[in-house]
């Protein structure tokens, strides 16, 4: 019997409510799913003939935006870009431009996975607030109240044990960013996880509030945040190219993360979920989670109704730094609030919500028009893409209203473009030498491992790939092949003796780690050693 394609699709969006439960999804928003799935396809045929509105009412072609967008990421030198456009029929618009990796010269496809950064934390706010939807959680219930123990015996959160305010903190907080956490300890002077203000009182953006309710949603569920997320996220809403961890296909076509001057770098392949900053996606893929917030209706309307409501006002003169403990005077250019997981504004074109997304090597914005029902997701590989988001997503959908100075977005400016440093040179050192460093270090509640491979050391850790270290003197300092946001000082036990750890008890690591400025240097216990560098891996033998 023939069947019409809306018969097709109508059919198909049956079947898929029978298989993952009428209460969760209606066929309305099944249908939604599958004609968007249509729409995207392999080559995202069927958007590209039609011209995509914009916020102003004007309209612009899709071949006219391609050049315009092509023309702005190469004068900027982003490496790397997915993007897709949301508009009046689900997703308007999706493309890719450049290269997943510079050094090979292997073309960005619609189907690249790129790394989506603090993205990751808008799917995660979506997975709470479905468990939230269930009753196993409440958003106003203390967290501590789900856990076995008081929060400050758990070894990772031990610097708490005076400071009681973390009973009273809620996943509302978490989600709207008001715990009074840092974004990470690592990042405080001294490198200590403290509460910095009244929970609830103002905005801080956080991720070690995100680090520990994600710990809360696990425990109360049962279930990893990689297992939730394909269930409740990814696999109804055919997000096919996103995960929280890597997943082996990937590897065929996967964007590697690129520095400022165009030099890709190795990620490691995380094997761990981490609700902060670990989601692998393209922006077609994010774009589905987008029109599934457009189009909820009924109870799941009323959640994402209570995730795009404002929350907590943003008087802050910008995200992060010193600014974000400025308030400023008068008002600004629009109403800056945050919701649950999504920053949100009102402006002239309507309600919006956004995120930023900002991780070494991959950048990437999302701002969505409530109202109008257009929006813009760009996920790049290179650290050049925050120099001219403002530009891309004002050509593509008109936005003039994004908070980009809050966020901290410098503006492109070819005058300020720097020269590459240069390479790191290795220098050759003696096996002898290297198997000084042979042992496990400690990172907070990490341990991470080195080992000797003939005249290779490697350093590995839980959830990550190993990765290879080179010498770069002959003191030797040993740099690793990527850059990391901390520095560790770690102290090796005195020969013969068995030290505790001071948390739990058990016998320390060879290498103990505390945490300083600037970038990752390991020493011996009992030699001092001068910091060197910035954002570097590195471990030392010795200081002279």
């Amino acid at each position: 019997m023939h069947m019409s394609g809306q018969a097709r699709v109508e059919t198909v969006a049956r079947r898929i409510a029978g298989h993952i439960g009428v209460d969760r999804m209606n066929i309305r928003q099944v249908l939604g799913m599958v004609a968007m799935a249509a729409a995207l396809g392999p080559h995202a045929a069927g958007v590209e003939d039609t011209a995509i509105r914009r916020l102003d009412g004007s309209h612009i072609a899709p071949e006219d935006l391609r050049e315009a967008v092509r023309g702005i990421t190469e004068k900027a030198g982003v490496t790397g870009l997915s993007m897709a456009v949301v508009g009046d029929d689900g997703v308007a618009h999706v493309a890719a431009y450049g290269m997943r990796d510079a050094k090979e010269q292997t073309p960005a496809d619609i189907d690249t996975v790129f790394g989506a950064a603090s993205l990751s934390k808008t799917v995660f706010a979506y997975v709470v607030m479905l468990v939230v939807e269930d009753g196993d959680i409440g958003l106003d219930t203390p967290l501590v109240d789900y856990l076995p123990k008081p929060l400050h015996e758990d070894p990772s959160y031990t610097d708490l044990a005076d400071d009681l305010r973390y009973e009273r903190i809620t996943a509302r907080m978490v989600l709207s960013h008001t715990t009074g956490f840092p974004n990470w300890r690592f990042l405080t002077e001294d490198k200590r996880l403290s509460i910095l203000f009244e929970p609830g009182a103002r905005h801080s953006y956080s991720g070690e509030g995100i680090a520990l309710l994600q710990r809360v949603v696990e425990r109360v569920t049962g279930r990893g945040l990689q297992e939730l997320a394909s269930e409740r996220v990814f696999d109804p809403l055919g997000m096919t190219r996103t995960s929280y961890v890597w997943r082996d296909e990937y590897a065929a076509n996967r964007a590697l993360p690129h520095d400022e001057f165009g030099r890709p770098k190795n990620p490691p392949r995380r094997v761990k979920a981490d609700a902060a900053g670990s989601m692998l996606t393209t922006a077609g893929d994010y774009a589905r989670l987008v029109t599934a917030l457009l189009a909820a209706d009924g109870r799941r309307g009323e959640t994402v109704a209570e995730i795009l409501r404002p929350q907590i006002r943003i008087a802050s003169r910008s995200m992060f730094g010193p600014g974000a403990w400025e308030d400023i005077e008068g008002d600004r250019d629009v109403e800056l609030s945050w919701g649950l997981g999504w920053g949100r504004f009102d402006s002239d074109a309507g309600r919006a919500f956004f995120h930023t997304g900002h991780d070494f090597g991959f950048q990437a914005y999302t701002v969505t028009f409530v109202d109008q029902g257009i929006g813009v997701t760009l996920l790049a590989n290179s650290d050049n893409l925050e120099s001219v988001a403002r530009e891309i997503v004002e050509v593509a959908i008109a936005d003039t209203y994004s908070p980009f100075g809050w966020l901290g977005y410098a503006p492109f400016d070819p005058e300020r473009r720097r020269e590459p440093p240069p390479e790191p040179v290795a220098t050759h050192v003696p096996a002898e030498i290297l198997g000084t460093y042979v042992g496990a270090y400690r990172l907070m509640e990490n341990v991470f491992r080195v080992h000797l491979e003939g005249e290779q050391l490697i350093v590995s850790a839980e959830g990550k790939d190993e990765m290879p270290l080179l010498g770069e003197s002959e003191t030797p300092i040993l740099r690793g092949r990527r850059r990391h946001p901390v520095r560790v000082h770690a102290r090796r036990s005195r020969s013969g003796r068995e030290s505790r750890d001071r948390h739990t008890g058990a016998p320390d690591p060879d290498y103990k780690g505390g945490v300083m400025r600037g970038a990752a240097v390991a020493r011996r216990r009992g030699v001092p050693c001068s910091p060197e560098g910035k954002g570097a891996f590195r471990l030392r033998r010795h200081c002279t």
